[in-house]
């Protein structure tokens, strides 16, 4: 079986935006947003009665989008028989990940992953060329974090806050999140998996500077990256993992000044910058913000109106 195969790019990402599957205006402007990637929804965003149709039209909108250079998950359904049906529309080339909600068990992810095996070879598509993103939208899958991560394909946790505070009876605050955000961050970065949380609602659409403070918490907790359900979101969640300028200009001292003191190629072991040590695990900090530097112009946003 295939396991993360695409785990370095989604790691790369930072904001993910959902797009309802059956919207065609929605879907038609979404690679304009400026989200490093797109998650089609085929679950709580598409009616019932219009899911059949969502699924029919999917296929052409993966096409297009994925021509577009967009990176594309499609959220499935939770039930068997749902997530079924949703991967024989959704899995095509341009797939790049299927999201999973209310995810609890490694069992549920390891079903996915093997019927994707099936699809992949019936399709001739590589293998494990779809990742797995596992949405914990519970208290019990917090207890199954590390097994989660380790689940075949799985390439990103991702916290579904209004679930998950809904789970415990209470409204989805800073004070609840937290913890939550912290976790999946932790099992995430020691899977060498990217993980994308907020510790606020992402129903609040009003308030740019509180999302920008929630993601700078997040991004200060270890996580990679946010869930968007609202364009206005995404330039918001962009623009506080982008490195700014002291960070870029602190990153380029240490790595000049590494290369400076490294006469023989061996590494200098240790160095001192601005006051500060350095040594190996902060030179690949430096390295890690320059390249993510480096990537930053890859989703430059060009329409980010206030409607949908």
């Amino acid at each position: 079986m295939s396991h993360r195969t695409n785990t370095p790019h989604v790691a790369a990402l930072h904001s993910l935006l959902f797009v309802p599957a059956d919207d065609e205006r929605l879907l038609s402007r979404a690679h304009l947003r400026g989200a490093h990637g797109l998650i089609l929804d085929l679950e709580d965003a598409v009616p019932e009665s219009d899911k059949e149709s969502a699924r029919w039209g999917l296929p052409a909108h993966i096409d297009r989008l994925a021509a577009e250079g967009q990176y594309l998950v499609v959220r499935a359904g939770s039930t068997r028989e749902n997530w079924e049906t949703d991967l024989r529309a959704a899995v095509r080339p341009g797939l790049r990940a299927v999201m999973l909600p209310k995810t609890e068990r490694p069992g549920q992810l390891t079903e996915v992953a093997t019927y994707l095996d099936g699809l992949e070879r019936e399709r001739g598509l590589p293998a494990g060329s779809v990742g797995l993103i596992a949405l914990i939208e519970s208290p019990a899958a917090l207890f199954a974090l590390t097994n989660l991560a380790a689940a075949p394909r799985v390439c990103a946790l991702a916290l579904g806050s209004e679930d998950f505070s809904s789970a415990l009876g209470v409204a989805p605050t800073p004070f609840l999140l937290t913890e939550p955000c912290r976790w999946i961050a932790l099992a995430a970065s020691a899977a060498g998996i990217g993980s994308f949380a907020l510790p606020m609602s992402l129903a609040v659409l009003d308030r740019p500077e509180a999302l920008a403070d929630a993601a700078r918490e997040a991004r200060e907790l270890g996580v990679t990256g946010a869930l968007c359900v609202h364009p206005a979101q995404v330039a918001v969640v962009n623009a506080v993992y982008a490195p700014g300028d002291a960070e870029i200009a602190w990153a380029r001292r240490v790595t000049d000044a590494w290369d400076a003191a490294d006469g023989d190629g061996s590494g200098p072991g240790v160095i001192r910058v601005d006051g500060l040590m350095v040594d190996a695990p902060v030179l690949r900090r430096a390295r890690t913000l320059l390249a993510s530097a480096n990537a930053a112009g890859h989703a430059v946003t060009t329409d980010h109106g206030g409607d949908r």
